[in-house]
């Protein structure tokens, strides 16, 4: 059984294709192991959004931070469109580590997420 039961969301639920606009992503976090774990998210989108507003990073990491035993944490981040974001279904890749006491990685979790880039009025 997989230490970790991860869940995103966006909000709204979609991108507009071709303009500055941004969803945020929240990633939930569910420690089902027995011991409290620190843990961090690292995401990689597609080259056609970024994580950033004013520059193209397609490459970051959510600090989620403690989660004891049975208990959830969100993270949250923000997906930017612009002038060169197509329409199309962008995946997400997303890998949870979580971080004993002694800070050895004790868990890892890979998850895809899909992104929705819509034309207006299409």
């Amino acid at each position: 059984m997989p230490m970790f039961n991860i869940a995103t969301r966006f909000h709204p639920i979609r991108l507009t294709a071709f303009m500055r606009n941004e969803v945020e992503l929240s990633v939930e976090i569910e420690n089902r192991s027995e011991s409290p774990l620190w843990t961090e998210c690292d995401i990689t989108i597609p080259e056609a959004v970024s994580l950033a507003p004013d520059k193209d990073l397609h490459r970051g990491r959510l600090r989620i931070g403690i989660i004891a035993p049975k208990e959830i944490l969100t993270g949250k981040c923000k997906i930017y469109a612009n002038s060169r974001s197509y329409p199309d279904t962008y995946t997400l890749k997303l890998t949870a580590f979580g971080f004993g006491r002694d800070g050895a990685i004790t868990a890892r979790e890979d998850k895809k997420a899909d992104l929705r880039c819509e034309q207006l009025g299409k």
